[in-house]
């Protein structure tokens, strides 16, 4: 769905490496047994550092078993299952549910998507009243937002960061903490978003808030200027947690993964850039 949120597999080690896809893996395998395996498309990176995040915070008993891959029995892998999996594969869902009722809004895409994951989104939308209430305030505001054409940036990145404040604060204790985390982390989420399909949108003539600002002459400077902030702020948030157990990982995801994946969308922007002369 996003993938901005991922690791740099080259700054980590096999062990710290072999430990985040038994997370990615138990997740897959926690949406499959819930869902079906046709869900398991929609796994994404940003929901896996969740689910290491509230993990590496709580440090649960957790069930590691070796096992046929769900989605190709040819491969082996390791699953490693807590008490957070289902939590956070019910979130894929209501992140997929909403990207398949904008797909299918703005291109008409995605139909059957949407049909499957209706009644999923319903049952966790029971379970979840309040969390899912303001998911789809603030979802609903940034269509209103992009309907109207709104450049706002700071607008749509904020109320973008408060569908991913709720979607981490899953946390009695540490409430305040994980939801700064993942405020600044949706805002950063929006914006790479939005940078990553500018040529795409100016070429479909959709919308993207950075139209106008793109022909500014230091316009991708600004954007990681503006990438750096809300970074720096979601480590600054997420520096206030007790987290020994995978920190890591944790860090290399936040320090070194999002910006390797950055250079990818900014080299790919170089590349467009230079067909278009």
């Amino acid at each position: 769905m996003f993938g901005y949120i991922q690791y740099n597999k080259d700054a980590l080690s096999e062990d710290d490496f072999a430990l985040y896809r038994s997370y990615y893996c138990g997740l897959c395998k926690s949406i499959k047994q819930l869902y079906g395996v046709k869900a398991t498309r929609i796994l994404s990176n940003d929901l896996t550092f969740i689910e290491v995040l509230l993990s590496a915070l709580n440090e649960p008993l957790e069930e590691v078993v070796e096992e046929k891959c769900m989605v190709n029995p040819l491969l082996k892998v390791t699953t490693r299952i807590n008490k957070y999996d289902s939590y956070v594969a019910k979130m894929n869902i209501v992140l997929a549910y909403f990207k398949a009722v904008d797909d299918v809004h703005d291109e008409g895409r995605h139909k059957s998507m949407l049909k499957s994951l209706t009644k999923p989104f319903e049952e966790i939308k029971e379970e979840y009243p309040e969390k899912i209430q303001h998911i789809e305030q603030a979802l609903e505001k940034i269509n209103q937002l992009e309907n109207e054409s709104c450049n706002d940036l700071d607008l749509l990145c904020n109320t973008f960061g408060r569908v991913m404040g709720e979607i981490v604060s899953y946390d009695v204790v540490f409430a305040d903490e994980l939801y700064s985390l993942g405020y600044h982390l949706g805002k950063f989420i929006y914006l790479m978003d939005a940078y990553d399909d500018l040529f795409e949108d100016i070429k479909k003539g959709t919308f993207n808030p950075l139209k106008k600002r793109s022909q500014d002459e230091h316009f991708d400077d600004d954007i990681k200027m503006m990438l750096e902030i809300f970074m720096g702020d979601a480590a600054l948030s997420y520096e206030k947690l007790p987290i020994i157990t995978h920190s890591d990982i944790l860090r290399n995801i936040l320090y070194s993964g999002v910006w390797a994946k950055y250079n990818q969308v900014r080299e790919k922007r170089g590349e467009k850039k230079n067909e278009s002369l």
